[in-house]
């Protein structure tokens, strides 16, 4: 049983997936994820569109994710996931994603809420997650605690909603978040770090026409750690927070790993 709870997607990572170091977007590998987990989702019958059908819809309240390596272009990955447990108003879902040597390179734990599309207010996952669903296995250990609240912002940057941000839901798309937040981040950290630790926290919705502030403060100058706030351009809404972590990027052994894959791609 524990077997069939785990569903299991593949995925090449192409040319328009990746960024100036030839390596998967941070954007890419969430999509990976939105995509394993609806795909599941479809398989056990509450899938977005049925939920829809019932007046109701998926909203995914927190994500941490920990990449021990980003994937290269060329490269296939696996990408496990499952449902690993509920209470009452959420569903957990943990994902752990393999390179072709079956090395772990990520590792992921969210929380989804299922909400009233009239009344927009959460309603109890029970009647669809039944203990025979459910993995009692983390692939990231979190009891998803309070994000640290911004005393201040070193940086801030304005962002328009673009109709191609919006998702199923007619709102922004969890991921748009995520891209809003690295944006603000300082060029210079840009250029030479990579996130390798990622928690969100969704607060409220962006829609079509509004705009966003995007906020940066680094609680301590000597270590790799940030805090981000989404506000809400004209009223001030708070609609996200995420903390990161970064590291240096490895030149030499993305340079390496990009070889390989050429070198298989012409073989």
């Amino acid at each position: 049983m524990t077997e069939e709870l785990i569903y299991q997607g593949r995925y090449r990572i192409h040319t328009y997936e990746i960024d100036f170091r030839g390596q998967a977007r941070l954007s890419s590998l969430l999509n990976y994820l939105q995509d394993v987990a609806g795909a599941q989702a479809l398989e056990f019958g509450f899938s977005v569109e049925a939920l829809f059908r019932l007046g109701l819809t998926w909203v995914l309240s927190r994500y941490h994710l920990k990449i021990e390596r980003y994937p290269s272009f060329g490269e296939t990955i696996e990408i496990h996931t499952w449902p690993s447990g509920r209470s009452e108003f959420y569903a957990l879902r943990d994902y752990e994603a393999y390179d072709e040597s079956g090395e772990k390179i990520l590792a992921a734990t969210s929380s989804w809420m299922i909400v009233d599309l009239k009344s927009k207010q959460p309603v109890p996952v029970d009647f669809l997650y039944k203990e025979k669903i459910i993995l009692s296995r983390r692939a990231l250990e979190d009891n998803f605690e309070p994000l640290p609240l911004l005393p201040s912002a070193e940086r801030e940057v304005e962002f328009p909603v673009e109709m191609n941000h919006l998702d199923l839901n007619r709102h922004v798309n969890n991921v748009v978040y995520v891209q809003w937040a690295l944006e603000a981040m300082p060029p210079e950290i840009l250029w030479k770090e990579q996130p390798v630790e990622i928690e969100v926290s969704y607060k409220a919705e962006a829609l079509y026409g509004h705009t966003v502030l995007s906020r940066v403060f680094r609680p301590r100058p000597e270590e790799k750690e940030f805090w981000h706030q989404i506000v809400h351009g004209q009223n001030g809404r708070e609609l996200a927070r995420l903390r990161t972590r970064w590291q240096a990027w490895d030149v030499q052994k993305s340079l390496k790993k990009n070889k390989n894959n050429n070198k298989k791609r012409i073989e």
